[in-house]
Order: structure tokens, then C-alpha cells, then sequence
């Protein structure tokens, strides 16, 4: 489901990253994000800031203030695996 936020609002983003048995994990080599939308956004192959084992957030507040949709996707580099997540939001005025 598509999250909505006013224009000005920081949107974070955020993911959980666990192994087949449910329980939190680390990516061995890098955790980013690229946020895509309508106009060039800034974002792309970002760090994620690390809260705690497997969690990790990005806030997202752009400079250019556009409404409409917008989609982050997340990469979890783990060597040569790639796991790749999205996720959507849309600004409104």
C-alpha cells in the first residue's frame, strides 16, 4: 500500500533485513537506497543509516518540493547475492 505524506514532511524509509529463520541479520557487504519520483531526487545507491542488527532507515526529505509518487528501492549487496526491496509513497499539497 502507497504511503502518503504533505510536501515538507521527511519520509523515512526504512527496512528489516532477517535470514530464513525470521531472525535480524547484517548484509555482509552494503545496505542502499535509491529513491526514484517525479524529477531527479538526489538519491542514488545511498548508505542507509543503521539503527540496529538488520534494521536500517534513510530520511528522505528532497529539495525540490514535487508532488506526486515516488519509489525507494532498497539493495542488500551480501557478496555476490543482491536482494533488491521497494516500497512507495506519494507527496501531496
Amino acid at each position: 500500500m502507497r504511503k502518503g505524506f504533505h510536501i515538507g514532511e521527511t519520509v523515512i524509509c526504512s527496512i528489516e533485513i532477517t535470514n530464513q529463520n525470521g531472525q535480524p541479520v547484517d548484509p555482509v557487504t552494503s545496505m542502499k537506497i535509491t529513491i526514484k519520483g517525479p524529477a531527479t531526487c538526489g538519491v542514488e545507491n545511498e548508505d542507509m543509516i543503521k539503527d540496529d542488527v538488520g534494521k536500517y532507515h534513510y530520511d528522505f526529505n528532497p529539495s525540490k518540493k514535487l508532488e506526486g509518487d515516488y519509489e525507494a528501492i532498497y539493495t542488500d549487496k551480501d557478496g555476490t547475492r543482491i536482494t533488491i526491496e521497494k516500497d512507495c509513497f506519494h507527496y501531496i499539497k
